[in-house]
């Protein structure tokens, strides 16, 4: 059972009275005592001087038939038990026994107040009585007759103090209590005032803990209590300062924390998560996040455990991993450790982009030099034959000339498809969306490469409804069948068939040119869009391609919100699809 503050107060309080109180009767009984003893002891002396005085005047006083009445005399006026014992030890009278009870007395002469009587005048004694059965006061004198020597001795039993220590034992007992009353009485009523504002107090402190920030406790005194009070008033001041500066910290961190495009996690010492931002839940396909958890169980990267156990040692780390998450990403990990609390700081920085980029950046200029090498080789070729052996055969003079007219053709290409491809990509390229229709676009494609198809002996399945239209740019839907229709003509066998189709499906429009050419490899697929990608380099090169037409159709795409794929045909060959928006 817990007491409360009054509580506690008049628990003290009765303990201390009654502790005051036994202390000081026990130290007044004893004193009682001690006076009582002093007293008595001062009386037994003057009545043993006295009974010496008189027995000095018998004329005999050596036996106990003259000495033993003296002494009954003498016991019976003093209310003391007189006895009268030689140098020797023999008892030569007692007041409280008769004539032949003393002459079998054993001998005296080792009691303690004997001893001391006869050694220094004066000896007192405490003991328990084996005659009277009951404690006894003994106080002795020596008594001295010519060259005889003995010693007179006043005793009384000790029964009568007790009592007297009684009777003021209860003395106090009642006067304690009365005030032991009283003073419950005035402590309660103290304790309860005390308490009353004691409870005030901690009631308007609690409130503040709960966050009531305004409340704030009224002082009406200038004691203890009313110092307490203002401390409490200022120790809240104060905190509401400090949380609304750390609210203030921690809103701005958050904001900061969240606006941060890496994902960050810290850790405490035992490598539990205790913060993470919304770019890290996305970045580790995490629906809610996971605190309280370890880094292993949220994360299942070795190379990651190694590099927060590398910081744990106090030394930042960095490295470079795949992430495994549903689309594997590639992830810059930097983990820097917090000294004086043994946690320590996950920054994720998601570098699949910028490495893809890379990539491209890097196959870009491979392919471009390829591309531009052979060109240039041939028109250096030639131009140096022709300035340093003219030739006199026209014929041969003009082959030449037709081999630098068609590489310098071939460069034009490529540059001018590089700037288009450059232009669309910085959004330069100046695209006018409206209802075009899709039949007239491919029948001016199809009047393009009616040249080489009809070389080629390939059949046009064309399947598209007169009245199909896309939101789109002409100009760029102009290309993008143009640059499908070159390609499947180009990468096509002879006597080839191929299918132009469109249609209407939910929210867009459908385009495909479909071949039964050889077909692409399902890993060549993702990249056929790609700058220069080319499923047979050798051919491609032979057929004139820049290896950029695809990746203008990609681009156009795009830009005008559709989108671009290709896919296997059956039994054999290619279908390349686009989607455009519908008309609005």
């Amino acid at each position: 059972m817990s007491l409360g503050v009054r509580g506690r107060l008049f628990v003290v309080s009765v303990a201390l009275i009654l502790v005051v109180g036994l202390t000081s009767g026990a130290y007044l009984e004893n004193q009682l005592r001690r006076l009582l003893m002093a007293r008595i002891e001062t009386e037994l002396h003057r009545h043993a001087l006295t009974a010496r005085e008189l027995f000095r005047s018998l004329n005999d006083w050596s036996t106990p038939a003259t000495i033993d009445p003296l002494a009954d005399r003498l016991s019976q006026a003093a209310s003391a038990r007189v006895t009268v014992i030689a140098q020797n030890g023999t008892v030569l009278g007692d007041s409280a026994l008769t004539v032949e009870q003393v002459r079998q007395l054993d001998n005296h002469g080792s009691r303690p107040e004997v001893v001391a009587a006869l050694a220094s005048g004066r000896g007192v004694a405490r003991r328990f009585s084996a005659t009277l059965r009951t404690d006894m006061l003994y106080v002795a004198v020596p008594l001295a007759r010519g060259d005889a020597l003995a010693v007179v001795r006043a005793a009384t039993p000790l029964d009568e103090i007790e009592p007297v220590v009684n009777q003021l034992r209860v003395l106090l007992g009642v006067a304690g209590l009365l005030g032991l009353a009283i003073a419950v009485f005035m402590s309660g009523l103290a304790s309860h005032f005390l308490s009353r504002t004691l409870r005030s107090l901690v009631e308007r402190a609690s409130a503040m803990a709960a966050g009531a920030r305004q409340q704030r406790i009224a002082v009406a005194t200038t004691d203890e209590i009313g110092g307490l009070a203002g401390s409490l008033n200022r120790m809240a001041e104060d905190l509401e300062q400090a949380v609304t500066t750390l609210a203030t910290e921690r809103d701005r961190f958050a904001a900061v924390l969240e606006g941060l495009a890496d994902a960050i996690l810290a850790l405490d010492a035992e490598q539990r998560i205790i913060l993470v931002n919304r770019a890290a839940l996305t970045l580790l396909d995490l629906t809610e996040p996971p605190l309280g958890r370890t880094l292993l169980e949220t994360i299942r990267v070795p190379v990651l455990q190694d590099l927060v156990a590398q910081a744990q040692d106090g030394t930042p780390s960095t490295t470079e991993f795949d992430l495994p998450t549903a689309t594997t990403r590639r992830v810059l990990a930097s983990v820097t450790p917090q000294q004086l609390t043994g946690s320590s700081v996950i920054v994720l920085h998601d570098v699949t982009e910028l490495r893809r980029l890379e990539t491209i950046r890097r196959d870009f200029v491979t392919n471009v030099s390829h591309e531009l090498r052979t060109p240039v080789s041939v028109i250096r070729a030639n131009a140096e034959t022709l300035l340093l052996s003219p030739l006199e055969d026209a014929a041969e003079t003009r082959e030449f000339l037709e081999a630098l007219l068609r590489q310098a053709d071939r460069l034009a290409r490529i540059v001018a498809d590089l700037l288009e491809l450059a232009q669309i990509e910085a959004e330069q390229y100046q695209l006018h969306l409206e209802p075009v229709l899709i039949a007239p676009a491919v029948q001016r494609a199809l009047e393009v490469v009616d040249q080489d198809r009809k070389a080629k002996g390939l059949s046009v399945d064309l399947a598209v409804p007169p009245g199909l239209s896309a939101q789109a740019d002409a100009d760029a839907l102009d290309q993008i069948i143009l640059n499908l229709l070159d390609n499947a003509v180009k990468y096509m066998l002879a006597d080839g068939h191929l299918a132009i189709r469109g249609s209407v499906e939910p929210g867009h429009v459908r385009i495909e040119v479909a071949d039964d050419g050889p077909g692409i490899a399902p890993h060549n697929r993702d990249r056929i869009f790609e700058r220069f990608y080319r499923v047979d380099t050798g051919r491609s090169r032979h057929e004139g391609g820049t290896g950029l037409g695809l990746a203008i159709v990609k681009h156009l795409v795009l830009a005008m919100h559709g989108e671009v794929g290709v896919e296997a045909a059956t039994p054999r060959g290619s279908i390349f699809w686009v989607t455009l928006p519908l008309p609005t």
